[in-house]
């Protein structure tokens, strides 16, 4: 791979990617720290919500990221991932 074939769109993308890793990392992190008192079985609707995030969004944008092919498709599925996890994290936010 050269290493003038990082232009800012790509970094723009893996970027985005990394963000969405990070995202569903941590609600993997927050959903293993429930105690068992407070585990009723809905807790796993998150998991699998953040899994689908992560195979249908953040995973192909990490893919397209890192072979370098289809760029401006992979900025728009890295805008999908950005909004969807601000909007998560911070739903005050006026998107």
């Amino acid at each position: 791979m050269d290493r003038k074939a990082f232009t800012p769109l790509r970094i723009a993308v893996l970027v985005a990617a990394g963000l969405g890793c990070a995202f569903w990392l941590g609600a993997l992190v927050q959903w293993w720290m429930i105690s068992d008192r407070g585990r009723d079985g809905f807790e796993l609707m998150g998991v699998m919500l953040s899994s689908a995030f992560f195979v249908v969004l953040v995973l192909p944008t990490l893919v397209l990221g890192l072979i370098g092919r289809w760029l401006p498709f992979a900025a728009v599925l890295g805008v999908i991932v950005i909004a969807l996890a601000s909007d998560t994290l911070w739903p005050w936010l006026p998107w």
